[in-house]
């Protein structure tokens, strides 16, 4: 069996790695798996999703299944990435994407269900697929507004426009490391599985919020991140 996911135990944190880009429906079926196993095993320890590719991270869902996708079986993919993207949203430890390269389409809404984002100098955000008429259905037009405000979600899913890592920070979604996305990611995910549960779930409450008068994130997990 060929794993399109590769793990890593540390002493208090674990990796999920992917070994491709594209979030074919094997990809995603692996990782729901995945999810559920450590969910189980290991709940206590914080988790990082990163990537093998240099310069992708994700590139979002495999376009030659969605060509093939009719209207029937459109809600039926569509909702199988949404339960992928609840399992990151109600994993029992903390979450942190360590982005290097793009984040594209599915995969910008599977960062997005993850508690932060570490974003590294190479980072970009998009989701390119209304250039070819299509429309995430994996959460990302609910998630993106909350995260970036309703103007920049409008630029992002009706214009593809991209994002970089020093605007993703402005704009209070990501953390841009300086050094080494990896080791940040481990540092940010370690210390927010410090939290206790009750922080940590309002922090989960206020970051699908719609974006407004009150954005806690220093107040709730105690870091600027």
């Amino acid at each position: 069996m060929t794993n399109r996911l590769t793990t890593d135990d540390g002493p208090s944190w674990v990796r999920l790695t992917f070994v491709g880009p594209v979030l074919e429906r094997v990809v995603m079926e692996e990782l729901a798996e995945r999810l559920d196993g450590l969910a189980k095993r290991q709940p206590s320890k914080p988790l990082i999703l990163a990537s093998a590719h240099p310069r992708i991270f994700l590139a979002g869902a495999h376009l030659a299944e969605i060509a093939a996708l009719d209207a029937t079986s459109s809600v039926d993919y569509a909702a199988s990435g949404r339960a992928v993207m609840a399992r990151l949203d109600n994993f029992p430890s903390a979450t942190v994407a360590a982005v290097a390269g793009s984040c594209s389409g599915g995969g910008f809404d599977l960062v997005l269900s993850c508690d932060r984002i570490v974003a590294g100098p190479s980072a970009s955000f998009s989701h390119p697929g209304v250039r070819r008429g299509l429309v995430t259905g994996w959460g990302g037009t609910t998630r993106l507004p909350p995260a970036v405000g309703r103007t920049a979600a409008r630029r992002a899913l009706l214009q593809a426009v991209d994002l970089g890592a020093e605007e993703a920070e402005d704009m209070g979604f990501a953390t841009r490391s300086t050094g080494d996305v990896a080791t940040d990611a481990i540092r940010l995910a370690v210390r927010l599985a410090g939290l206790h549960t009750a922080r940590l779930a309002t922090w989960r409450h206020l970051r699908d919020r719609p974006r407004g008068g009150y954005w806690g994130t220093p107040c709730v997990t105690g870091y600027n991140c």
